[in-house]
């Protein structure tokens, strides 16, 4: 359990939080936005934690009280967290919701209700939710989690105090990732720059693969580029493979964002823009050399085309045919850029 004062990056959040407890004027209801991992989920365990502690600290949890102990463990009765069910979040989620507001808090002041991606409420469970919004029973507090509140209805947005997460910088993502996580500090200046502002995606990408194929994706974009059309056609394939559509998908969505990284760090780089600007700082040298082979225009060209490609993915696009036609443009503007050079 993390309190206020060890979270990252969200001084404005945390002061509005702690401001209601001193005040004790508690919203019933909160809309926490923000991009995945920035801190939301956290941020509500710990003003759980500061309202139910026994013996608070500067509007901090102390720790040591039977309350605290349980919100460490991940035992404590008041709290509850409700997240999508394949996806969505039914009609029956919500129903299920009611039945325990029907009852008092058990074992601290307030019971307080996380609902983790609130914009993927079904229409049925938002308006049956509204409903709870409207009679909000006593000893409750609600703390809606979304990417982007115009995803939600807007009787639902009027009913909650917003309060917004903004990204957080990559120097503190770094420091957090050496000091509290124990990543080298090599690689937690990669994770730190890659994770577009998310602790919680540094951390995750840490604690997988993510470097090692990384360095794999950027070898083999720079090797296949060159490449005749056919030869392109069967590394796609062969890329793409034959494994389950959620898997596929997962290694499509990471082959377009660490491509997309690579010409955005090779347009700054041909511009002339300094270093520490790029995200792959540690091909700097490899990118000095690469954006040789460019103009500024055919590099736009190259980030627009794959962030487009990103778009067609989220739309559920045929996979082998979206990445074979986006390699094969990438690799005619390579192609076109090398002709007009000789």
């Amino acid at each position: 359990m993390i309190p206020f004062s060890k979270i990252i990056g969200q001084e404005g959040p945390v002061r509005l939080l702690r401001e209601a407890i001193t005040r004790e004027k508690m919203p019933h209801a909160y809309l926490f936005s923000g991009i995945p991992g920035v801190g939301k989920t956290t941020t509500a365990l710990a003003l759980c934690q500061a309202l139910n502690c026994e013996h608070p600290r500067n509007e901090d949890g102390c720790g040591r009280c039977p309350s605290c102990r349980k919100m460490i463990s991940g035992n404590f009765p008041d709290l509850v967290i409700l997240e999508p069910d394949s996806q969505v979040i039914k009609i029956d989620q919500i129903r299920a919701l009611d039945r325990v507001f029907s009852f008092k808090p058990v074992a601290g002041a307030f019971r307080l209700t996380v609902i983790r991606q609130a914009e993927a409420m079904t229409e049925e469970a938002a308006n049956a939710f509204l409903k709870t919004l409207e009679e909000p029973p006593p000893g409750n507090i609600l703390v809606l989690n979304v990417t982007e509140p115009l995803n939600l209805l807007p009787t639902i947005l009027s009913r909650c105090q917003r309060v917004s997460f903004r990204p957080v910088p990559a120097a503190l993502i770094e420091a957090w990732l050496v000091e509290n996580q124990g990543i080298e500090k090599d690689k937690a200046q990669v994770l730190a720059r890659m994770a577009s502002g998310s602790p919680g995606k540094a951390l995750e990408m840490g604690r997988s693969d993510f470097l090692e194929r990384r360095q794999e994706l950027l070898f083999d974009l720079n090797r296949i580029i060159p490449l005749a059309p056919q030869e392109v056609v069967q590394w796609v394939l062969k890329y793409v493979g034959k494994d389950t559509k959620d898997k596929r998908e997962a290694a499509v969505a990471l082959l377009l964002d660490v491509w997309k990284t690579w010409y955005r760090d090779l347009l700054l780089t041909k511009a002339d823009c300094p270093e520490q600007m790029l995200l792959n700082i540690d091909f700097s040298r490899e990118l000095k050399n690469a954006s040789a082979d460019f103009t500024i225009d055919d590099l736009v060209e190259s980030f627009f085309l794959l962030d487009q490609a990103e778009r067609d993915l989220m739309l559920h696009r045929n996979l082998d045919l979206l990445v074979e036609i986006g390699v094969l443009r990438l690799t005619r503007l390579y192609g076109r850029r090398k002709t007009t050079r000789e």
